[in-house]
């Protein structure tokens, strides 16, 4: 699973770009907005969703990983695919997107072409209480989660789980969140 990729822009599409990693180049959807940030020949860094399905394999880049998580988070939605997901994420920025879902905003989730009444409601109502404005984890609660996802736990599930988890110590967390899985 393709998790990042660091390389140079190689050419750019309306929401693509190919980028050369060791003489490989991936093709990689990624928001308008971010696209207009970078620029041809320029190294660059995306966080990289790997979406297979059984006809494609599809890269989503990110700049950061909290656009990574809010994407995951809205794929867990059912209705939401990657296509649409991303489409909420060029709203605008993952913070606007998160405060638009924490405040219930169903004009700006409904704006979304793809997204209607019932989608927008379901990801409100899903999210609502989950995102946290900025980035609403600690370091050391984000390699909890990384970890636990690591070992094939959704992040859905991890993120449910690490609600209930008393322990403050990294390890500690780890254990009670894998007890708490395995019931």
């Amino acid at each position: 699973m393709i998790a990042s990729l660091r390389g140079n822009i190689l050419e750019k599409g309306v929401n693509w770009l190919l980028i050369e990693v060791a003489g490989i180049g991936y093709r990689v959807k990624i928001a308008p907005a971010l696209l207009t940030d970078l620029r041809m020949d320029d190294e660059a860094f995306l966080y990289i969703h790997h979406h297979v399905r059984e006809d494609a394999e599809e890269l989503f880049g990110f700049k950061t990983m909290s656009d990574l998580d809010l994407f995951d988070s809205l794929l867990g939605i059912s209705g939401v695919g990657p296509k649409v997901a991303m489409t909420i994420m060029s709203v605008g920025s993952a913070d606007h997107v998160k405060k638009a879902i924490m405040t219930g905003d169903l004009a700006t989730m409904t704006s979304v072409p793809g997204v209607g009444k019932k989608t927008a409601q379901k990801i409100i109502l899903e999210l609502k209480g989950q995102l946290v404005e900025g980035d609403g984890s600690d370091g050391a609660d984000s390699e909890v989660s990384d970890a636990l996802v690591g070992l094939g736990y959704s992040t859905q599930q991890v993120r449910d789980v690490l609600k209930h988890v008393k322990a403050t110590d990294p390890a500690d967390r780890i254990k009670a969140a894998l007890k708490m899985l395995a019931k």
